[in-house]
């Protein structure tokens, strides 16, 4: 006789989110007011959720299944960096949370970009694993929070090293897609070989992923040192700004209100989206 196999944990507990996931798309749905997009209706309820992947974190796999997971939970807007395969691993992730729950809100899908390297969330990590000696104890391995630190004994000679610790060579070092630049592996290195790699998006890419129609929203980073950065990047954005709806600007005080006034002066011969201020201290 064969015996029925139940369904796994799984199934049962994939039914339970799809429950929990309609009521909230449902109770969000009923707050909504006048014609405005859901996103905007919720920063007037005072209840407005983002995800923030990292402005720098792009491992596409990591990403996919955050969005996926909290798209569900009924967030406003999912942050992440301007990189084209993170953009697709978080449509994928929308993609399979309305299959599942097909009355769920898709939230807007917003990129991080720069106009100045000294902002701390687009750095990286990076050291040259050649250069750390072999009986050290890896702290950096250790404190990193995205597991984006790897170091493993290399083969010498055909022969494995794990018998002589002091044989041979390390491999590895930062798994680039997953540091986020956090910097707490940099004080931690006995030997100081740990460096900070700071960039700035590039502006040409960045423009072409604002005229996809699965991109909603940018968030542009500055350091309010002036704005003859955020003057360039804008201009180089010109053409492709149709859905900007969030500028993250830095509280620097009691100019601050000067500088937005600033910079919207700067934004307001080409846009044409939602002008929502998010204040961030950098």
């Amino acid at each position: 006789m064969v015996v029925p196999v139940p369904p796994p944990p799984l199934l049962a507990s994939h039914v339970a989110v799809r429950a929990a996931a309609s009521a909230i798309s449902h109770g969000r749905r009923v707050l909504l007011n006048g014609d405005h997009p859901p996103q905007v209706a919720a920063l007037g309820r005072g209840d407005w959720v983002k995800l923030i992947c990292g402005a720098s974190f792009e491992d596409a796999a990591d990403v996919r299944n955050l969005s996926l997971v909290y798209t569900l939970a009924g967030v406003d807007c999912i942050d992440c960096a301007a990189d084209a395969s993170v953009v697709g691993a978080v449509n994928e992730g929308i993609e399979v949370a309305a299959s599942i729950v097909p009355t769920v809100q898709r939230p807007w899908l917003m990129i991080s970009v720069n106009d100045d390297c000294r902002d701390l969330h687009f750095r990286k990590a990076e050291f040259d694993p050649d250069d750390c000696p072999l009986d050290c104890s890896k702290p950096c391995e250790k404190v990193c929070p995205a597991d984006a630190i790897s170091l493993k004994h290399s083969m010498v000679d055909g022969e494995r090293t794990l018998s002589d610790p002091l044989r041979g060579k390390y491999e590895g070092g930062v798994i680039t897609e997953r540091c986020y630049g956090c910097g707490r592996c940099l004080p931690v290195c006995p030997y100081d070989r740990i460096r900070a790699v700071s960039y700035v998006r590039d502006p040409t890419m960045t423009a072409e992923l604002l005229k996809r129609d699965d991109v909603d929203a940018i968030e542009i980073h500055t350091t309010g040192k002036g704005t003859d950065m955020f003057n360039t990047l804008w201009d180089n954005l010109s053409g492709s700004i149709n859905n900007v709806k969030l500028v993250s600007l830095p509280d620097i005080g009691e100019s601050t209100v000067d500088l937005m006034n600033t910079i919207y002066t700067i934004m307001e011969p080409h846009f044409k989206g939602y002008n929502l201020w998010q204040m961030a201290d950098l």
